[in-house]
């Protein structure tokens, strides 16, 4: 999937990571690292690049980099 790459490398560049860096099953919080305002910092970062917007029930479920790169994709289908 084409979309999947250009997330990940998305998510690395605005985390100052490589893509090769990103592990997708690290979870945002305890392995990244990613306090409530960082990770609110990549969503709106992510749906500028994208052009997309989130519904704040779907983050709830966001737990970890793949669920993240899910969560875009989907975003972008709508």
């Amino acid at each position: 999937m084409p979309n999947n790459k250009k997330i990940l490398q998305a998510i690395a560049e605005h985390l100052g990571l490589s893509t090769e860096d990103l592990d997708r099953e690290a979870f945002l919080q305890d392995d990244m690292h990613l306090g409530p305002i960082e990770l609110n910092d990549l969503l709106n970062f992510l749906s500028s690049k994208f052009d997309i917007v989130f519904n704040p029930e779907e983050l709830e479920d966001v737990k970890t980099v793949d669920d993240l790169i899910m969560l875009v994709e989907d975003n972008m289908l709508d």
